[in-house]
């Protein structure tokens, strides 16, 4: 019944900026995933990601994170709650409002932490070696300007 559009919106998806960048996302994410995981991290997850790249040095509230994550703070509460029982952070009450738990990273984490950051070092290295270095700058740039929401100019 609905066979034509179904088909014609895959066909669009193969060249839509959106999804080819969704795709990109997510293979970068698994390959760098794969790699810590080789190195003694396999329990990280995808959905644990968002914990890391959005904890501040000081520690961050549940609620904080589960804002930048774009997720529910009860996902959120979950997915640290996995964390903090595999020692990468822990949680206590925050001391400007005690009803709310702040979540800090532990040595543990910060370990993780080191070693996603050197396996995203080496994947982005062996982009650079593939594409060119100056090929990869000008995607951070361009990936730069579309995660900041700057709009696509029109010539005239």
């Amino acid at each position: 019944m609905y066979d034509e559009t179904l088909a014609r919106l895959a066909a669009g998806a193969r060249d839509d900026l959106g999804f080819l960048l969704l795709t990109a996302a997510d293979a970068v994410v698994a390959a760098t995933l794969a790699e810590v995981a080789g190195q003694g991290y396999p329990q990280i997850r995808r959905v644990h990601v968002p914990v890391f790249v959005h904890l501040d040095p000081d520690g961050t509230t549940i609620s904080t994170l589960a804002a930048r994550a774009g997720v529910t703070r009860q996902a959120m509460t979950g997915v640290v709650r996995e964390l903090e029982e595999e020692g990468f952070v822990s949680t206590a009450p925050d001391p400007e409002d005690r009803r709310a738990r702040r979540v800090s990273l532990t040595a543990s984490g910060a370990e993780y932490c080191r070693a996603a950051t050197a396996a995203s070092e080496r994947l982005s290295a062996r982009w650079a070696d593939r594409l060119g270095p100056e090929a990869v700058d000008v995607l951070r740039d361009q990936l730069r300007q579309l995660a900041a929401g700057s709009s696509p100019t029109v010539p005239d």
